[in-house]
């Protein structure tokens, strides 16, 4: 009778069982679905967007904006929440944490689309956006064409080069419909947009055709027609920065969105436990604390005779062709520095990054050193690090330019931040995660929180030696940081006009006041974005001391650093909880879940 009850029970077991993994399997399979039909949506009805994300098929493609197509987007995006909602309301007590957790992540990804609508109205008050985003996706493809170095075949050329053509092709229409939904066009987005576009020629008449023509033939009759196409482009792209030249000073500075609008953006966007007055809190604390650190370096500096500057800080780099090859060897040097220090398990899987010189249209928005990581559905691995060189290095190292890498220390800083252990290796990881929502996330507050923590982590553990450069580098952009978040809640909620902020700016960080215009007007076109380095790095740092807490002499760098990049790009509000419900498995466990 023992062998039967026993038998009984685990039949009840089992049936029970395969019931609750049936209802989790069936929610998770629900979710999948969905965000499969967003993702692979909005590619077809934005082909832009499928260019950026690596979704084949759609390269040659551009959409013809109308009020229609907006609405039909905006049905679209209310369809799916209401899908997503009837799936939430079908969770019972056996759904797990992961699928309540995507739920909220489906959620906010599809909130974000209908604010920038509805909300915000970006397209209604950027008139140069859509020309830009015509530049930037010429310039994606042009970076990722398949040329028979990287493996591909000569058709597979011929079909990008095709592609290439097809959407130059298509530009003129496509700006002439985009111009008639900027019905509120926005002063200080026109004047960012007129500096963007004026880069635009550089990159279609300059790298792009000399491409072309090497890889076409310059007699032929694909040459020849990618020649009309771009002229016509390029044409195109003339007239709209003409006209916000001629009417941008009849524009309002109409960017603010107001408190209400910025705090839900904040916790039903971002998923953060902030408001903008905890945002700013935690900035001003920020900025202090690198004056105090600067100060403190320079108490250092004056009892030493140690300088601040090129002099104690490793030596200047070497100006012309061998400065890229001389960023090559500064991140391998932080590979190396990653691997000796025991910070993580670097994976053999991971790809290349090459360094390249920033394209002069992304100049204006980005004077600094920036990053494209591998694209998330594209199967190269590659990534693409951009580098602004100084005009002159000496000059860039008397004046401590905050962006202009001049000399080796700022030039690892940098990288640490951009490629390793930043940008390049967290996001590389994230791309492989097999939780298909987990992998489309782009949580700012985790990719900008684990940069900028491994900016002071590499000074703390050594890298530099007693360099007092480095320390005053990191310090000095701690202060950026601080003044970021703290311009973009005042801008969005329209406390500060642009010149006020431009001036915080440049008094609190040692910006020249051309790079803080360019960085003032970068923040009020992304308003929500800056913050992520100190909301980030602030939410990082809390979940490592509740991981020593709980883990105690078990803990390590290590051990945190390889769960914390185990599950994608996720707000931390998502990957707390679940980092610590994990803290039983080891490690190994947890990243093989993640295909780490």
């Amino acid at each position: 009778m023992r062998h039967v009850r026993a038998s009984l029970f685990g039949l009840i077991v089992l049936l029970f069982s395969g019931r609750v993994l049936h209802a989790q399997s069936s929610s998770h399979e629900a979710l999948v679905s969905l965000a499969r039909e967003v993702i692979y949506t909005q590619a077809r009805l934005y082909p832009m967007q499928a260019t950026t994300l690596g979704i084949p098929g759609f390269d040659a493609q551009l959409e013809t904006p109308s009020e229609a197509y907006r609405a039909a987007y905006v049905q679209s995006l209310r369809k799916w929440q209401e899908q997503l909602h009837a799936i939430v309301r079908s969770f019972n007590d056996s759904t797990s944490l992961t699928d309540r957790d995507d739920a909220r992540l489906l959620d906010a990804q599809l909130t974000r689309p209908l604010n920038a609508l509805l909300v915000y109205q970006l397209d209604r008050k950027d008139y140069a956006a859509p020309a830009e985003s015509i530049v930037n996706a010429i310039f994606i493809q042009f970076t990722h064409l398949p040329t028979p170095e990287k493996g591909a075949r000569q058709g597979d050329l011929a079909r990008a080069w095709a592609d290439i053509t097809a959407r130059l092709e298509k530009t003129p229409a496509y700006l002439d419909a985009a111009a008639r939904l900027a019905t509120m066009p926005c002063h200080l987005f026109g004047v960012i947009g007129v500096k963007e576009l004026a880069g635009a020629p550089d990159l279609l008449n300059g790298a792009l055709t000399d491409a072309a023509r090497s890889q076409l033939g310059s007699a032929s009759a694909a040459f020849a027609r990618f020649s009309r196409a771009r002229d016509a482009a390029v044409a195109a792209i003339a007239r709209v920065r003409a006209h916000v030249d001629a009417q941008l000073h009849s524009w309002p500075e109409n960017y603010a969105m107001g408190r209400e609008a910025y705090d839900r953006m904040l916790r039903e966007e971002q998923l953060l436990p902030f408001d903008a007055a905890d945002i700013e809190r935690m900035a001003r604390d920020e900025l202090a604390h690198g004056w105090a650190e600067e100060a403190w370096l320079a108490s250092v500096s004056r009892r030493s005779g140690v300088p601040f500057g090129a002099a104690s800080g490793g030596g200047m780099a070497p100006a012309g062709p061998a400065l890229i090859d001389y960023y090559r060897e500064r991140i391998a040097e932080l590979t190396r520095f990653v691997a000796q220090a025991d910070l993580l398990t670097l994976p053999g899987w991971l790809g290349a990054i090459k360094v390249m010189e920033t394209p002069a249209f992304m100049q204006p928005v980005s004077p600094g050193a920036s990053m494209d990581p591998p694209r998330l559905f594209a199967s190269s691995t590659t990534g693409y690090y951009y580098i602004t060189p100084p005009k002159s290095l000496a000059d860039a190292a008397a004046r401590l330019d905050m962006n202009e890498d001049f000399d080796r220390d700022r030039i690892l800083s940098t990288a640490a931040h951009e490629v390793m252990p930043g940008h390049f290796l967290q996001l590389s990881i994230a791309k492989r995660h097999p939780d298909f929502i987990r992998r489309i996330q782009d949580a700012t507050a985790f990719i900008e929180g684990w940069a900028f923590y491994g900016e002071e982590m590499m000074v703390r553990l050594g890298l530099y030696g007693t360099d007092l450069d480095a320390r005053l580098d990191v310090a000095r952009w701690e202060r950026v940081r601080g003044a970021r978040a703290i311009v973009d809640a005042k801008l969005a909620r329209g406390e500060w006009s642009y010149d006020e902020a431009v001036d915080f700016f440049v008094a609190q960080t040692g910006f020249t006041r051309s790079d803080a215009e360019a960085g003032v007007g970068m923040i009020a076109e992304q308003a929500g974005y800056v913050i992520a380095y100190t909301v980030g790095r602030y939410q990082l740092e809390s979940l490592l001391a509740e991981y020593m807490l709980k883990m105690g002499a078990r803990g390590s760098l290590h051990d945190f650093h390889d769960r914390l990049l185990s599950y994608g790009s996720t707000p931390f509000a998502i990957l707390g909880p679940e980092l610590l419900a994990d803290l039983d498995k080891p490690a190994a466990q947890v990243r093989a879940a993640a295909n780490y």
